[in-house]
């Protein structure tokens, strides 16, 4: 057995997509983002439960996550949305109607165009993030020469900087007002039926005129709030959006037992000294796993619905737990890393406040070869 399993909730999946079709309504198609492997809960499995819920398109970082995509899903259509390394060695393998690719220079579109059957290209647009795209400023002169070069082009989009980060939007708000002068000039050399595209998970919640033609919805997805600040954006705007239901529950087990005295040193360094009689227990779980090491001494795990402190710490592939408190605790007894356990929860969010990240950084660290186990 794995020191580890991941369940995945397949009814949360569904009711997150349902939440968001509501919000959208029917003019916007969904893309379910299962990128860096479903942002830790498993690339293949989560795109089997977003497509059987109806997401319209899977979203993925690289060519890679696409092949293997590909491979079990063969008519999926799939954006690929990171760059794509060595593209003209690997230009062949896009050969794929339903691959989406986006590119950030006319070189790429050159490339892509010359592939039977082609890719749908989707130009990406840099309207403030300073990252991946054409410069906004230079869309005139793009346009024209994707025009005179007659190259296909499906679709357009961009990116938020800071949605996520601010209950002040005027840095959203310009680069929105950038991409739509981008599609408008665009519009004027005859591209008049892109596909456009820019929200994620945040913005598709606060801005009705970032929806467009699809949204990109990656950690809401999951069940996980993009961040504190858009749940006080949607307070103040007096929005309601709906609850979102996490996904995703990571469990451990027992695998040691033992009793120690006062003043006993627990783990590397020495770190946590005891001070009273002290029932210990290991879990075999350590950074290795995906366990941030700034949970030392900090952080908490679940037995039989009560908060097990971690104490010492962290090692590569081991826990302790402080289970004096929890005298029916056994060798072999699970134990909840993230979800629920009796009335008690710690969540992503819980274990990004005592780190120090966010939630996204904590799902996506889980390693990956964990099975993940679906549950209705």
């Amino acid at each position: 057995m794995q020191s580890s399993q991941i369940y995945l909730s397949r009814s949360a999946f569904s009711h997150n997509i349902a939440l968001f079709r509501k919000l959208i309504g029917p003019k916007s198609k969904f893309t379910a983002v299962v990128k860096s492997n479903a942002y830790g809960h498993g690339l293949l499995a989560t795109a089997s439960i977003a497509l059987d819920a109806g997401a319209d398109y899977l979203g993925v970082n690289s060519l890679e996550e696409a092949l293997s995509i590909r491979r079990v899903f063969s008519k999926a259509t799939i954006l690929i949305m990171g760059s794509i390394p060595h593209l003209k060695e690997r230009v062949a393998e896009l050969a794929d109607e339903n691959f989406w690719v986006m590119v950030s220079r006319i070189e790429e579109m050159e490339l892509l165009a010359k592939l039977s059957p082609t890719p749908k290209i989707h130009l990406k647009v840099d309207t403030g993030m300073s990252r991946l795209g054409i410069p906004h400023q230079n869309a005139e002169v793009i346009a024209k020469e994707i025009a005179e070069k007659k190259l296909p082009l499906t679709g357009i989009a961009t990116h938020f900087a800071s949605t996520e980060d601010f209950t002040e939007h005027s840095h959203s708000m310009l680069q929105l007002g950038n991409f739509q002068d981008t599609i408008d000039t665009f519009a004027k050399h005859g591209f008049i039926d892109l596909i456009c595209h820019c929200a994620s998970s945040a913005s598709a919640m606060l801005f009705s005129e970032a929806r467009m033609d699809l949204v990109r919805v990656g950690i809401s997805l999951y069940g996980l709030w993009p961040s504190l600040e858009t749940k006080l954006s949607l307070s103040l705007m007096k929005k309601d959006v709906g609850m979102l239901k996490p996904a995703l529950t990571w469990k451990t087990q027992i695998q040691h037992i033992q009793n120690l005295n006062p003043g006993t040193f627990v783990g590397y360094g020495s770190t946590f000294k005891t001070t009273h009689e002290t029932r210990l227990a290991v879990v075999p779980v350590g950074y290795y796993e995906g366990l941030d090491r700034k949970l030392s001494n900090h952080g908490y795990m679940l037995v039989h619905g009560e908060r097990a402190k971690i104490l010492g710490r962290i090692c590569m592939n081991m826990t302790m737990l402080d289970i004096t408190h929890i005298p029916d605790a056994k060798i072999g007894d699970d134990v909840v890393i993230i979800g629920k356990s009796g009335n008690e929860m710690i969540s992503a969010d819980d274990h990004a406040t005592w780190t120090g990240t966010i939630n996204y950084e904590v799902v996506t660290k889980i390693l990956g070869s964990f099975p993940r186990i679906i549950e209705d």
